[in-house]
């Protein structure tokens, strides 16, 4: 018994708790709340809910340790794997209009009970592909030259089209964070940042009025948010619920399995506006948690890709906790009315195989990233130590 321990803890000596201790306390605080969400709606039990959610935390978990666990061969073949990976993943986008809108856009495939989002799979092959197209020539450059910006404009239109608004800034996010990641000019980072700020805030407003007219369930979304109380019998009813449901919590919350809006309010409680349910529930103090808690692993992943000279492991990394941090800033700023409500799933908390797969496959490749890093800095010491001797 004391030789399968010591050998357990030779093999997982460059493992990084931090990320794996808390993304299981995530999923366990994950699984208590989609179970209290899930009871206020009208499909669906609890206990069923509970099951599946249970069931994808466990695929992803091992999906992590078998990650870990993936020889250094494994990691340096995932460029031949991140082009296929993502070129199915963009042949499963285009099979989503086959299938019937689920709330006003597609973007999902639906066989039976089960559905697949494939624009998640499509976040962490774009993290893949993105971080070696940028280093297919082992050079730290920036490298416009192959990174294949057709194929990345073509899935943008796709996306923009289904309409999938949340998966739009995510993915376009995502390859923004990498790219400036890699060596571009500050100054031009804070030019298409302004830019950016600047184009939303006073363009959206400034076309508020033609917005209005229009039927178009994502453009409804737009005017929503602009304005939820002018719209509050329409579009901008979800965003006055969950306005209710964070102002019930309060700090401290009205307690677990408490929650009003949750009852045939809030459209999506155990998905889209799980943290609106948190709020009511476990107030604000049981939110800010949460984030802090993801915001701990993005800043590991930071941590490590800035303590290796790979720059294909660093844009790995970075890839990854964008990813993580966009997700948070755009479900929360739907929840909260800061941002148009997109769809988009709050990691590891919100109800979703697709999701929480998606990222059991990422945290697979960022652990095992960090142990290379940590044996290359290990052999580094022992080479250091070895000249001076």
């Amino acid at each position: 018994m004391v030789k399968l321990f010591k050998k357990i803890q030779y093999r997982m000596r460059y493992f990084d708790w931090w990320i794996a201790i808390l993304v299981l306390a995530l999923m366990s605080f994950g699984s208590v709340m989609s179970f209290s969400a899930s009871a206020g709606m009208l499909t669906g039990t609890p206990s069923g809910t509970l099951f599946k959610q249970l069931s994808f935390y466990l695929m992803a978990f091992i999906m992590m340790l078998v990650g870990y666990h993936a020889s250094k061969k494994w990691i340096d073949s995932l460029g031949a794997i991140a082009y296929m990976m993502y070129f199915i993943s963009l042949f499963l986008l285009l099979t989503t209009f086959f299938f019937p809108p689920i709330n006003g856009a597609r973007g999902w495939i639906v066989l039976g009970p089960i559905s697949i989002q494939p624009v998640e799979l499509y976040k962490v092959c774009l993290i893949l592909w993105g971080s070696f197209a940028m280093t297919r020539n082992h050079d730290n450059k920036y490298n416009f030259i192959h990174l294949g910006w057709i194929r990345f404009a073509f899935v943008c239109v796709i996306l923009f089209l289904f309409p999938d608004t949340g998966g739009f800034i995510i993915t376009t996010g995502i390859m923004a964070v990498i790219i400036l990641a890699s060596g571009v000019k500050k100054r031009f980072s804070v030019i298409v940042i302004t830019g950016v700020i600047l184009i939303w805030q006073v363009g959206l407003r400034a076309l508020e009025p033609i917005l209005s007219l229009s039927t178009h369930y994502s453009l409804q979304r737009f005017t929503a948010y602009l304005n939820p109380w002018k719209y509050a019998q329409t579009t901008g009813n979800q965003v006055i619920n969950s306005y209710y449901a964070i102002s019930n919590g309060g700090l401290f919350g009205r307690g677990l399995g408490r929650s009003l809006q949750k009852n045939s309010n809030l459209p999506e409680p155990n998905t889209d506006f799980i943290m609106a349910v948190v709020s009511e529930e476990m107030g604000a103090i049981g939110v800010a948690l949460v984030v802090i808690a993801l915001v701990i692993i993005s800043w590991r992943l930071i941590y490590f890709a800035f303590r290796t000279p790979s720059m294909r492991y660093r844009l790995l990394l970075v890839g990854s906790a964008s990813y993580l941090l966009l997700q948070i800033i755009v479900n929360l700023g739907g929840v909260v009315g800061a941002l148009p409500i997109t769809g988009v799933t709050f990691p590891l908390i919100s109800v979703g195989g697709s999701s929480i797969l998606s990222l059991g496959l990422m945290f697979a490749i960022d652990l095992n990233v960090i142990k290379q890093i940590k044996i290359e800095k290990e052999l580094y010491l022992a080479d250091k130590k070895k000249g001076q001797a």
